[in-house]
């Protein structure tokens, strides 16, 4: 799988998992061994949905300026996007241990619910104009509900993975036919990883 790297407001961010839904989930990552939240609040998670090809420019722009006129409103969006994010990522957990798509554990209610609540902005997702009200604070929701259903209903010839890095444990989709992919990235954690057993092996060695 090309690793897709983009630039936004927020600095340098790299989309691995090979889906926005689980890109969505490693939104709360670690990065140089200390956990990092790339969505602290409203404004970076309308951010952030850019480069997970969520939201176009012209819709940050028009969303970002109703969150500076609403910022109580943008403020319970962000908080929502978190427990989606918290529900999503805990399913995600659960899900690594089955070992056919049929064995995945069906969305947890909490879930489920949030996701419906949110699909029910489907004219918003449709609308291509944003509207002056509290409602379009809600589109990078209602995109990134569309993108875990559509992860969750579609059946599809891959697998849900999970990077071996410690303490990583970023999802991905493995797409891999070869040998089952291990890491987020090899430029990372791949790296990383060898770069400790070759220690381990040489300390190994000195002290055999």
């Amino acid at each position: 799988m090309t690793v897709r790297a983009y630039t936004s407001s927020i600095g340098r961010m790299r989309m691995l998992a090979g889906d926005p839904a689980l890109d969505f989930a490693n939104s709360l990552h670690w990065r140089s061994g200390r956990e990092v939240d790339f969505i602290p609040d409203y404004v970076s998670l309308v951010d952030w949905s850019v480069p997970a090809g969520l939201l176009q420019n012209a819709e940050r722009d028009a969303v970002t300026l109703l969150a500076t006129a609403d910022p109580v409103g943008a403020q319970d969006a962000h908080a929502q996007a978190l427990a989606l994010r918290g529900l999503w990522r805990e399913h995600l957990s659960l899900s690594l241990g089955a070992r056919e798509p049929r064995d995945t554990p069906r969305l947890p209610a909490p879930l489920t619910a949030m996701l419906s609540d949110l699909l029910a902005e489907m004219p918003l997702l449709m609308d291509p104009s944003i509207k002056a009200d509290g409602r379009s604070l809600r589109l990078p929701l209602a995109r990134l509900a569309l993108a875990i259903a559509s992860l969750h209903a579609i059946p599809v010839e891959r697998q849900i993975g999970q990077c071996e890095g410690d303490p990583c444990g970023g999802f991905f989709l493995n797409t891999s036919r070869s040998k089952p992919r291990r890491w987020c990235s090899m430029d990372s954690c791949g790296n990383r990883a060898k770069v400790k057993q070759f220690r381990s092996r040489f300390a190994a060695e000195r002290t055999g």
